[in-house]
């Protein structure tokens, strides 16, 4: 078996909860949505088999290991390779759009998942680490509400939507307080992509 496979790189992670925390990246190619205001290139650029991305993942200078995209359960056999990541010692973490539910045998392998959901796209996802909602124009307070609802998770982001132009700053964080006006536990946060801001490759 061979992985469609967009890039591999090691960066530090620059939003939600492990912020900071030194990762390798493993980009998966493809997607199942089609934002218009996406950033991410997952175009197909590598077809890799497990052992040599288990390589590489043995010759990063970090042991925690983000499994991203694209959207990565698109992925067959992404559970066995999470899996072998696992049993050599790396945490090992999921960047999901919340549409796929993990099999249980993936999510026993996964050490964290961050959910991403979109407005519009069919939620899935029946448990999240954290949320991070991209405070797209059409994201309404009812919908993040309703989001919140529906996906339980340790912690909740808001995340300013870059539409190639400017960050909307004003709308993101105006929404966060007014979801944060009734008090909810946890709270909802302010996620900036900080590896833009400081320009981490």
């Amino acid at each position: 078996m061979t992985y469609a496979i967009h890039e591999i790189f090691e960066s530090l992670q620059g939003e939600g909860r492990n912020t900071g925390r030194p990762c390798l990246f493993i980009r998966f190619a493809g997607c199942n949505l089609a934002c218009p205001w996406c950033d991410t290139d997952h175009s197909p650029r590598l077809r890799l088999k497990a052992e040599a991305i288990l390589a590489r993942a043995e010759a990063a200078a970090t042991r925690n290991v983000i499994l991203t995209g694209g959207e990565p359960l698109l992925q067959p056999g992404l559970e066995p390779l999470a899996r072998a990541l696992r049993a050599r010692g790396f945490w090992v973490a999921v960047e999901t759009n919340a549409t796929i539910e993990p099999t249980p045998g993936l999510r026993a392998a996964l050490a964290y998942v961050a959910a991403s959901p979109k407005f519009g796209a069919h939620l899935a996802l029946t448990r999240a680490d954290e949320v991070r909602l991209v405070a797209a124009p059409e994201a309404t307070q009812a919908w993040c509400e309703a989001i919140r609802a529906r996906l339980p998770a340790d912690d909740y982001y808001l995340s300013p939507c870059d539409d190639g132009h400017a960050p909307n700053i004003l709308h993101t964080v105006t929404l966060l307080g007014r979801l944060n006006a009734a008090d909810p536990t946890p709270p909802w946060r302010l996620s900036l992509q900080t590896h833009k801001l400081a320009r981490i490759p």
